[in-house]
């Protein structure tokens, strides 16, 4: 560790430490209604789609002027890729701390459980995100989605890969690539308010956890 002061002597009139960085009070409020806007968004989305959402109503949720909310993004697609940048920071931890306890293909079958039903808390939170993936599926090079496949893609067969996973990597990365999507579909068409869900994603379990054991060697 370094000392203040010059000689290393201790205790002497060396420089004072600087002040921890905070952020302004502006910029609080700033983040704070970004925050609230993408928050609306998300609802305003997940409920309407993002063909039939208005910024109008998405600013009377967040408790905004339209003007206000064109402050910080100017149109639905700014709003859109603003959704996806933010669910992409609350899936990364949570997959990846799940992800990180795979060492072997004996482990997959609970993982691929714990994945699911955190791809499922997360639709919750994120239901605008879903149902827009559904209008702009994540293939296209103009949806916002698209990054966040990719980022999937890389964290899941780098994953298995450290597990020992030997499936030749193009086979392997179209085989975690059909398993991101069909979580994603049938998480979209079976939103929180479809009393079948429970039954579904135990179903989704199942079928991929078979699956992944024919197809991983």
């Amino acid at each position: 560790m370094s000392h203040a002061g010059s000689g290393g002597a201790r205790g002497g009139a060396g420089r004072a430490p600087a002040a921890p960085s905070r952020r302004r009070p502006q910029q609080v409020r700033s983040q704070e209604t970004v925050d609230r806007i993408l928050l609306a968004a998300d609802h305003e989305i997940g409920e309407r789609g993002l063909a039939g959402a208005s910024t109008t109503r998405i600013a009377a949720r967040a408790g905004l002027s339209v003007g206000a909310l064109y402050r910080f993004f100017h149109d639905r697609d700014a709003i859109a890729d603003a959704l996806a940048a933010r669910y992409l920071e609350a899936v990364t931890p949570a997959y990846a701390d799940a992800v990180s306890q795979v060492s072997s293909l004996e482990d997959l079958e609970a993982v691929v459980g714990v994945l699911v039903r955190r791809a499922a808390d997360l639709q919750l939170e994120h239901p605008g995100y879903y149902r827009l993936t559904e209008e702009l599926a994540p293939e296209r090079g103009d949806s916002p989605a698209r990054v966040v496949r990719e980022h999937l893609l890389d964290l899941f067969t780098e994953a298995l890969r450290r597990a020992g996973v030997a499936t030749p990597p193009p086979e392997l990365r179209a085989v975690v690539e059909l398993c991101i999507e069909t979580v994603r579909h049938t998480l979209a068409h079976h939103p929180a308010q479809d009393p079948g869900r429970a039954a579904s994603l135990a179903e989704l379990e199942l079928m991929l956890g078979a699956y992944l054991s024919s197809r991983l060697r």
